[in-house]
């Protein structure tokens, strides 16, 4: 979980001239970040891409034999107008979240008996307001209380999987995160596996499940045996930046990801991110109002919804593509909702509408 906030992080972007075309924010286990992100990048002119890195885990059949499991991140891209179903997404992160808070309180209260105290309080303040914690910033805690003298050391005395204050949190198998990515009308992406104590078979299992893609290029460049493994899937890379301060973190524009590689992930997700907006269409069309008010509350992407006492409109992103403006008119003349387009804060956009 980055510790800036999105407009901040916009803002280092541009003030150290760093050249950035598309980006996305990819915070652990929420959304909430990205309609401000939106809104920051249409500013900028930069094409933001929502997303999510879902927390999941995985054991392969000797991990289990020794009571062991991976920790897994698997990255969720979605479209500009953000997941289809975005009510069973925020299901599964909130449920995730809970268990963060539940899993960081373990950890203090562990640390307190090794005679590592340090307090919920700081931890909180470090995670940010309406974050949940996780284990970076119970490492930071133990910083700023004196204990260890960086994160890295944290992890290795205490917080790292089976460490003396490890405690385990409340994700889902990662087979059934890539499951539920697809769902929403999105692309998975396996995260940092440099990271993972026993990719091969995770990797394997993920394939079977649907993975899309993985994480190849680090802030060296490409890296040939992440290639090698990531086979035929989509070949990408990220900072992984979370503002830790850490020597060894990748700052914002570290990752070089070649233009061919971002077009060869747009063109995967194109089908895949037409097929969300229809799904998104076709709730606005079929759900009662009181049902559509409801879903929308969970929406984290670039669309609106206004109700009117005759008319219910969606106002769909100005950041769609061409295909997927002609998407939209044909599905509104299938679905019989009527189609326009407004502007908005300047933008033109897509809208249908529907009578009440």
């Amino acid at each position: 979980m980055c510790r800036m906030c999105v407009k901040s992080v916009s803002e280092r972007l541009v003030g150290a001239w760093i050249q950035v075309n598309v980006m996305a924010l990819t915070d652990h286990d929420t959304m909430e970040g990205v309609p401000v992100a939106l809104k920051v990048a249409r500013e900028l002119g930069i094409r933001l891409i929502p997303g999510v890195e879902i927390s999941a885990k995985f054991a392969s059949s000797s991990q289990q034999q020794r009571g062991e499991e991976d920790n897994v991140h698997i990255l969720a891209y979605f479209s500009c107008c953000g997941p289809a179903h975005p009510e069973e997404l925020e299901a599964c992160l909130s449920k995730i979240r809970e268990g963060r808070y539940a899993r960081a309180k373990g950890m203090v209260q562990k640390l307190k008996a090794l005679n590592k105290p340090v307090k919920w309080e700081s931890v909180l303040d470090i995670a940010g307001e309406g974050v949940a914690p996780c284990r970076p910033h119970v490492a930071r805690a133990l910083v700023e209380a004196g204990h260890v003298y960086t994160i890295g050391e944290a992890f290795t005395k205490y917080l790292r999987d089976s460490g003396p204050a490890y405690v385990a949190g409340a994700e889902q198998p990662a087979e059934e995160v890539v499951r539920l990515i697809h769902r929403t009308g999105g692309l998975a992406i396996l995260a940092h596996p440099w990271s993972l104590k026993n990719p091969s078979p995770l990797i394997d299992r993920l394939k079977d499940a649907g993975l899309d893609g993985m994480e190849v290029y680090r802030s060296c460049g490409k890296d040939p045996a992440w290639v090698d493994c990531a086979g035929n899937l989509l070949k990408v890379g990220g900072s992984d930046y979370h503002a830790t301060g850490a020597v060894e973190e990748t700052d914002l524009g570290g990752i070089n990801l070649p233009s061919g590689a971002m077009l060869q992930f747009l063109t995967t997700a194109q089908p895949i991110w037409l097929s969300a907006l229809r799904v998104i269409l076709e709730q606005f069309a079929e759900s009662d109002v009181e049902s559509m008010i409801s879903i929308s509350s969970c929406w984290k992407g670039d669309v609106t919804i206004r109700k009117t006492d005759r008319e219910l409109i969606l106002i769909l992103s100005p950041l769609l593509m061409e295909e997927e403006r002609m998407l939209v008119q044909s599905e509104a003349l299938r679905l019989g909702l009527s189609h326009s387009v407004v502007c908005e804060q300047g933008f033109e956009c897509s809208a249908v509408s529907r009578q009440m």
